[in-house]
């Protein structure tokens, strides 16, 4: 009880004569956290947005000292960070990255004795510790296909469909590529891909342990593991299935088709531990999104998972200041800052912050100068319906 007045006594505020004041619960001024960005836009701007005479003046006495000039000002203005708001697309397939890890022969025989030990530095007879796959959780809204491919080239040349190769060093490897595995998932949340022990890979058969853990994305577009899903659009007017989908080419991925949307994830390998007993580990390089013939690179945003999880607009059980701006601490937070994308201010907060200047256009969390400023605007659904994807 005493939270939520504490809450209400914060966001209690009015408009006086121009001049914005806080007010308690009882009507009392108090502290209003905004008082200085206001201060500094209506010293720069008058009540139409134009700029004020003081402004005018104290600008032209600096012209005319020699201390200001057109480019100046200019430079200033595009320095400051301009505000966007977001278009929400709507992902059908998606692979939780935070989930890839890699599965060998131990692991597998270990699972079916249902033996919860950790496993041993040595693998047991019969087991090749080179030999290994992958495993990852995935969410689907639509019945998809799941293709994994290992040190592959992708295509760019190829209209950018994200077309990819095999591409390994080893002329054999090359030349007789190992055949992309290729699953159908129907259609739910949370469900497991876990590569067959025949669907193997051998990490000898590659050209070098260099071909499975570096990426090689600024130079040939080389990678290690590339991990991709693929549905149907719901616009696709109910003519196309899975079955139309192009045929996969051996050790590479096929171009995808504008009715096709897909999610491709790059994979990189690590290895702990000398050949004869390798321990492999994977992590994931980026996503890509392919959405009506339109590819898109992801980039997290970092705040936002956990304002998923606690609620929209701090509606869980959360602490409730830890979705709230950090510079006014009253509204909820629902603006990033780029390039370094902190989710850390709310709109009002962020449009006084592109006033102040190239001096304080700094992000509040990291300091780093503001480029643009990223609105995000989630419609309220139901708690039951909450889902990420």
């Amino acid at each position: 009880m005493g939270q939520s007045q504490s809450l209400s006594t914060r966001r209690g505020r009015r408009r006086d004569r121009g001049v914005d004041r806080a007010f308690d619960a009882s009507g009392t001024p108090g502290f209003d956290p905004r008082a200085d960005l206001r201060a500094h836009a209506r010293a720069t701007t008058d009540t139409t947005g134009a700029p004020s005479r003081s402004a005018l003046a104290s600008a032209s006495t600096a012209t005319a000292g020699g201390g200001t000039n057109e480019r100046s000002e200019r430079d200033a203005n595009e320095n400051r960070g301009t505000t966007r708001e977001t278009t929400t697309i709507r992902s059908h397939v998606n692979v939780n990255k935070a989930t890839i890890t890699c599965v060998t022969g131990e692991d597998v025989e270990s699972e079916r004795r249902g033996d919860t030990a950790e496993t041993s530095s040595t693998p047991p007879p019969g087991v090749d510790a080179n030999k290994f796959g992958v495993r990852f959780k995935l969410d689907c809204d639509e019945a998809c296909r799941v293709t994994v491919a290992y040190v592959a080239r992708e295509l760019p040349r190829v209209s950018g469909k994200g077309a990819f190769e095999p591409a390994s060093t080893n002329p054999i490897a090359r030349t007789n590529p190992k055949s992309s595995i290729v699953a159908y998932v129907e259609a739910g949340l949370g469900a497991t891909f876990t590569q067959s022990v025949e669907d193997f890979i051998d990490a000898r058969s590659f050209g070098g342990l260099s071909e499975l853990t570096t990426s090689n994305a600024n130079e040939s577009k080389i990678y290690p593991c590339v991990i991709r899903l693929e549905c149907v659009q719901d616009d696709a007017g109910g003519t196309r299935t899975l079955a139309d989908l192009p045929e996969v080419p051996n050790g590479g991925l096929a171009p995808l088709e504008p009715w096709v949307q897909a999610q491709t994830t790059y994979v990189e390998f690590e290895r702990a531990g000398d050949a004869s007993a390798p321990k492999w580990s994977a992590r994931c390089v980026k996503q890509k999104i392919w959405v009506k013939g339109a590819s898109y690179e992801l980039q997290e945003i970092y705040g936002i998972v956990d304002d998923v999880h606690n609620g929209l607009n701090g509606a869980g059980g959360g602490n409730p200041d830890d979705d709230l701006c950090v510079i006014c601490l009253t509204e909820p937070r629902n603006t990033t800052v780029l390039p370094c994308r902190h989710l850390c201010m709310c709109a009002e907060c962020a449009h006084h912050l592109r006033l102040q200047g190239s001096t304080g256009n700094v992000c509040p969390i990291c300091r780093n100068p503001v480029e643009s400023l990223l609105e995000i605007k989630v419609s309220e659904v139901d708690a039951s319906d909450a889902s990420v994807v």
